[in-house]
């Protein structure tokens, strides 16, 4: 804007200046209005650059959220088999006392029958057949001594192995737990990155009437899209879903905070509610369903379209990741995003539509009765 009213200013003190010759006086407006053509354009440039920043940002939240899930899945994985291995470890210790008093009973043994060597047990003995007897324990007792051994020798070689791998886990945990620790700085950088994009957005697009120009291209690139969509999608005749009407669960639980009737500057009537949603928490789908749309929009952020049949769609937008894919097949209830501020959205929530043929109808109407703000 300062840089609009600077050429304004110049375009008046050359007019000025020039005032007692028309033509060097319609040179210096025609110059001034290349200049304000040259800054229009560039200011063009910047917004879009900007735009393109903020879905990059967007998009690098879906990433880094979806990491974060992983690795909390596998940190509770590996606590689990740590668990599991302090267990068998507990199992091996007794193991292994059980062989150690079995290999100092046979130490015993030995050491009572060894101090009577195979041939004094000849001289003492009474008849062959004792002699014989004797031998013959002499050698299993031997025999057991060597097995007892054997088996404690084992059981240690398997504790040791267990506790070897009991340690690779916990420090597979830290590392872990490292990881996630830097995901989450991550991410928080990526929230700062994308608050002061937005504030430049803001500073830089200025006047109100440029944002809700944009706000009615956005709005019509959405109609387009529906109705595109409308015209390619097969699906089911969609009495299921009327037959829910005034009965159909909310995405998220939070409160209702824009109803449906509410305009803004431009005013043109939005097209659906805002629900609020702390962040990363999960939208669920209200009605079984078809993705048909499922990426970054402008002016909407990560936005996700379910097509319900008979020309019925649901939509779920300012997600901070989304869960499904183009062509899933979804049931009511299950999973589809997270909710976010995506899409340049100054509050957490959903931005939530229910559409017929492309035209909006209230949510209210179809779902069960909400909590405002």
């Amino acid at each position: 804007m300062h840089r609009v009213t600077l050429c304004l200013a110049g375009l008046l003190t050359l007019g000025a200046l020039a005032a007692e010759d028309p033509r060097a006086q319609l040179e210096a407006i025609e110059a001034d209005i290349g200049r304000i053509d040259q800054w229009l354009a560039s200011s063009r440039r910047d917004r879009e650059a900007l735009q393109d920043d903020l879905r990059r940002i967007d998009l690098s939240l879906a990433e880094i959220s979806g990491r974060a899930r992983e690795t909390r899945a596998a940190i509770e994985r590996n606590r689990e088999r740590a668990t599991a291995l302090e267990r068998e470890i507990v199992t091996l210790q007794g193991q292994e006392a059980e062989a150690r008093e079995a290999v100092q009973a046979t130490i015993r043994q030995a050491w009572l029958l060894g101090r009577r060597g195979p041939l004094q047990l000849l001289l003492e003995a009474e008849s062959p057949e004792r002699i014989a007897r004797l031998l013959a324990y002499h050698e299993r007792l031997a025999s057991t001594r060597a097995a007892a051994m054997e088996s404690y020798r084992e059981h240690r070689q398997e504790l040791e192995r267990s506790q070897a791998e009991l340690a690779a886990t916990r420090e597979r945990l830290e590392r872990d737990r490292e990881t996630l620790d830097t995901q989450v700085s991550r991410l928080d950088s990526a929230r700062e990155a994308q608050a002061s994009g937005l504030a430049r957005l803001e500073a830089d697009i200025g006047a109100r009437e440029a944002s809700r120009a944009e706000l009615m291209q956005n709005q019509a690139r959405l109609e387009e899209l529906l109705e595109r969509l409308s015209r390619q999608v097969v699906a089911p005749t969609g009495e299921t879903f009327v037959a829910s009407r005034g009965n159909l669960p909310w995405p998220v639980d939070g409160r209702l905070i824009e109803p449906f009737e509410t305009r803004r500057g431009s005013g043109r009537r939005t097209g659906g509610v805002l629900l609020s949603a702390e962040p990363g928490s999960t939208v669920r789908a209200i009605h079984p369903g078809r993705v048909v749309f499922a990426d970054w929009m402008r002016g909407l952020g990560l936005l996700v379209i379910l097509d319900h049949g008979g020309g019925y769609m649901s939509l779920y937008a300012q997600a901070e990741s989304l869960l499904r894919n183009i062509g899933d097949i979804v049931e009511a209830g299950e999973p589809l995003a997270t909710a976010g501020r995506s899409g340049g959205s100054s509050q957490a929530g959903v931005w939530f539509e229910i559409r017929r043929n492309g035209q909006p109808e209230d949510p209210s109407r179809w779902c069960r009765p909400a909590s405002r703000a």
